[in-house]
């Protein structure tokens, strides 16, 4: 499935019944194994599982959680201070093949603005990537990894949630402008920004932007052997960096949490700069892990050194 419209989780459709019927019917047809046909009712009632937990997770009258609250408890494995298992960073000698304009500085009216900070972190990340310069012999920084924009080829919209002038301890700004994936695996890169000066541990828009991708990227994956879809979601929020990797254990969500990187707009440029260098080598990760086996994932006690 290419293309596939997120209307059904928009508006709260449950899918799993009316795959089924149609699943039988190609079964019948002969157009699809009964192998092939139970990965798809898999798949199709993980997509259903996510849905619930996304409009659960919609619907709350608040949007800053920590781990120990129950809707978390229920449905989210949480795991702090470790680095991603699927998604490795790129090395360092890689990154250094490639030379980056210093960071200018920029007049802040009010350094503690949400907003400001969002819109500086923002603009210092596209300002590098956009001035990047490779060796003659290295491909551009934006296309290292072969790494492909997932909006456009998937005709998906950016999550994202603007409440307007009046943000409320229910709601706050956040959006998620950057999805990039590969045809040969099944992993995603997800940039997003945070205005909330909240200090909770786990954000709504982290949530819901890591649940709305998973969605629709499982569909993108059935039928092509793969149990598993992971997720990497690069948060910014005022004053700090992180990254957060996410993927379905067979019975909950798991959301292991890096330790975070401090960036603060009064920080010097050298400062700023190794915050955002930091960013960028996630951004542009290696795809690591067995994805067609989930065994191993059902224990989700997997944790690794940061």
């Amino acid at each position: 499935m290419e293309k596939p419209s997120e209307q059904p989780l928009l508006n709260k459709e449950d899918q799993y019944e009316r795959a089924c019927i149609c699943i039988d019917i190609l079964i019948k047809q002969k157009k699809l194994s009964v192998e092939g046909g139970e990965v798809f009712r898999i798949g199709m009632k993980l997509c259903d599982r996510i849905a619930r937990t996304y409009h659960l997770i919609s619907d709350f009258p608040t949007c800053y959680f920590q781990a120990e609250h129950t809707l978390v408890k229920e449905d989210f494995d949480v795991i702090t201070d470790v680095e991603p298992i699927f998604f490795s960073r790129m090395p360092l000698a890689d990154f250094e093949l490639y030379k980056f304009e210093p960071l200018k500085s920029h007049r802040i009216f009010d350094e503690k603005s949400a907003s400001e900070y969002c819109q500086l972190a923002n603009y210092d990340l596209c300002e590098l990537l956009r001035n990047s310069l490779e060796s003659p012999d290295t491909v551009p920084l934006t296309d290292y990894g072969g790494w492909h924009d997932e909006t456009s080829k998937r005709n998906v919209r950016m999550p994202h949630e603007f409440p307007g002038w009046q943000p409320s301890a229910e709601r706050y700004e956040w959006q998620a402008p950057g999805i990039k994936g590969r045809e040969d695996v099944p992993h995603t890169i997800i940039s997003s920004y945070h205005i909330t000066h909240s200090p909770a541990h786990i954000l709504r828009g982290e949530l819901l932007t890591i649940l709305r991708v998973m969605w629709w990227k499982t569909k993108v994956i059935l039928g092509k052997g793969h149990e598993i879809t992971p997720i990497l979601l690069i948060s910014v929020r005022p004053y700090c960096f992180r990254v957060i990797e996410a993927y379905y254990n067979g019975s909950k969500f798991v959301l292991r949490y890096s330790k975070p990187v401090a960036m603060k707009v009064t920080d010097s440029m050298e400062e700023r700069q190794k915050a955002c260098n930091w960013v960028i080598r996630w951004n542009f990760s290696t795809p690591v892990g067995d994805t067609r086996n989930l065994g191993a994932l059902r224990s989700s006690n997997l944790q690794s050194k940061s």
